[in-house]
């Protein structure tokens, strides 16, 4: 299945002029920790929802891996990522009340997360194949 092939590789080659050398791990980092810590505060409440906590993970090492290659070719791209986290690390109790008091929403947005990792999945995986044919 090359669905599964896009989660060959959390992080990327830095070597040569690769997309993820700069900013790499400067904003991977973060955006991993900050979709973690968002999927722990929203989910972690609620037992019934806690196996979506592997979708928030998933977004973060491998939807963070994609905006980090984006943030090479636009910078402010990196500004907006480190903001988020710096309010994700500065407001976690406002998030963590939100995901105590409900239940149905936490695990919608969940549930979107899941769906657009496997929704980026299935169209980086298309735009190689029509790459290599």
């Amino acid at each position: 299945m090359f669905v599964l092939s896009y989660f060959r590789s959390p992080f990327p080659s830095t070597k040569g002029f690769s997309a993820y050398r700069m900013p790499g791990v400067a904003v991977h980092g973060p955006l991993i920790l900050s979709f973690s810590v968002v999927g722990v505060l929203l989910c972690w409440p609620h037992s019934v929802l806690r196996p979506l906590l592997i979708f928030w993970v998933l977004a973060g090492v491998y939807l963070g891996r994609d905006i980090t290659i984006l943030c090479h070719y636009n910078p402010l791209l990196t500004l907006i990522s480190w903001a988020a986290f710096g309010i994700v690390l500065l407001k976690p109790v406002p998030i963590a009340r939100f995901g105590a008091a409900h239940v149905v929403i936490p695990g919608i947005i969940s549930a979107v997360v899941g769906a657009s990792v496997f929704l980026v999945a299935c169209a980086m995986t298309r735009e190689k194949a029509r790459g290599s044919a």
